[in-house]
């Protein structure tokens, strides 16, 4: 048996294990990647270690903790608050208003993560908040973003354009927006109808009954019932916090906004706008606002810290760790190859969706637009396929199999969510992105390419 299928099926058995026995997946992620990648692959330590996402860590830990802070002060109550103002009782207009929140942040430049980061914590929080089922809001938040990741203004639709016109191809970037947009949009009421949305528009009078209740109660696994949420340490994994902020004992409930929340506020709004206008790294500049808010009140939030989900941000980054094995030892370059292996320009085409698809599940959608794109370059050039439906296709297969809870994105709503112990949302989240994985890059293609 070669290292590649070895790889792959120790992969299904971590998750076998890992789905039976309390035990954190990315532990077990861990130590496959070193069994695999030193043990069989050839691998050094150094090697292994390199694939641990840095940059993954430090995006989760710095957005969470400084969402922490606005928590912990009333920060995000006020938010919410103030945003229930616009959308009244209509507790079903709420996931439709993050969806079209994170698009725009996205269409105007900032990377699918940073829109994602920026979002997600707020609209997760509106999930608890509302008794929303936190899959449906976490996934209307992805899709958001997925449908503006496109635009002329953003990093997706630049790294397109300037692959078609360095292969002297036309460039449309107006159509490749607004087929992407559409797509997901689409996909977005699927995602609405099969996970809780029609039961929030019939049951607006109920949620209008609650919409004042306190954020003690969440829904259990996310179903229609509802228990108490545990507190922070009372399950494997758990990473709550209290339902009732800290700083009620000095009147943010009601009536003026005090200095800290103030301050939290400008540090939200900073981030938006440094990830938008200038493309700052999202985590360190949300660690840096985190950091000052915390000197400036080192007591009022010395528990905080302690309450970032950290089982969510080990098991996270211990899949992504045995991922950057599997690329190493070839096991994706292998898969990649067994897509490729046919000559029909309608099969090629198709091949290079499902790569970007499969491989964009787990790795950078950035890096692997630039590898499935060129995949599509001879059959265009020759004039087999037409342009815009062929890189529509490929760039919406490799975006919108970003609910991975492997990917960035995904990720992100794992360690965020709050009504779910961490390893159960990350499976559920986890059959969902098979399912889109499986379907998306097919539909993708039938829509933009036969028809």
């Amino acid at each position: 048996m070669n290292v590649e299928i070895l790889s792959l099926i120790v992969l299904v058995v971590i998750f076998i294990v890992a789905s039976f026995l309390s035990v954190n997946l990315g532990i077990l992620a861990l130590v496959a990647s070193f069994l695999i990648g030193a043990g069989f692959g050839g691998l050094s330590v150094d090697d292994v270690v390199a694939g641990f996402p840095g940059d993954l860590f430090v995006l989760i830990v710095g957005v969470t903790y400084l969402f922490a802070l606005a928590q912990d002060n009333g920060t995000l109550q006020r938010i919410i608050d103030g945003s229930m103002r616009l959308v009244g009782h209509r507790v079903a207009a709420i996931p439709w208003l993050m969806f079209l929140l994170t698009a725009f942040v996205a269409a105007a430049g900032a990377l699918s993560a940073a829109a994602v980061a920026i979002v997600a914590p707020i609209a997760l929080r509106f999930a608890v908040q509302h008794k929303v089922n936190s899959l449906l809001m976490g996934l209307m938040v992805v899709q958001g973003a997925t449908a503006g990741a496109f635009s002329p203004l953003s990093p997706f639709g630049a790294i397109t354009s300037d692959l078609l016109s360095n292969n002297g191809l036309p460039r449309e970037p107006m159509g490749l927006f607004l087929n992407s947009l559409l797509f997901n949009t689409v996909v977005a009421v699927i995602v609405f109808c099969l996970f809780g949305g029609l039961r929030l528009v019939r049951g607006r009078d109920r949620d209008r009954a609650g919409v004042g209740a306190a954020s003690t109660t969440a829904v259990a696994g996310d179903g229609p019932g509802s228990a108490t949420r545990p507190a922070a340490g009372d399950g494997p994994g758990a990473a709550t916090r209290p339902a009732v902020d800290e700083d009620l004992e000095d009147g943010t409930g009601s009536g003026r906004l005090t200095v800290h929340q103030v301050l939290t506020l400008v540090a939200i709004v900073g981030l938006v706008l440094t990830a938008m206008l200038f493309g700052w790294d999202v985590g360190f500049v949300a660690l840096t606002a985190g950091t000052v808010l915390t000197l400036l009140a080192p007591n009022r939030y010395a528990e905080s810290l302690k309450r970032l989900p950290w089982a969510a941000v080990l098991l996270v980054c211990g899949v992504l760790t045995y991922v950057g094995v599997l690329d190493e030892i070839g096991t994706i370059d292998y898969l990649s190859d067994l897509l490729t292996s046919g000559a029909n320009p309608l099969l090629t085409a198709l091949a290079a969706c499902y790569i970007g698809g499969i491989i964009s599940a787990f790795a950078s959608t950035a890096g692997v637009l630039g590898a499935s794109i060129p995949l599509a370059i001879p059959v265009l050039e020759a004039g087999a396929l037409p342009m815009l439906g062929t890189i529509s296709a490929i760039g919406i297969a490799s975006s919108v199999v970003d609910v991975s809870p492997m990917s960035t994105n995904g990720a992100l709503l794992v360690a965020n969510q709050r009504t779910t112990e961490p390893r159960l949302f990350f499976r559920r989240l986890l059959l969902w992105a098979v399912a889109v994985m499986a379907f998306g890059p097919l539909l993708a293609w039938l829509i933009f390419v036969v028809l």
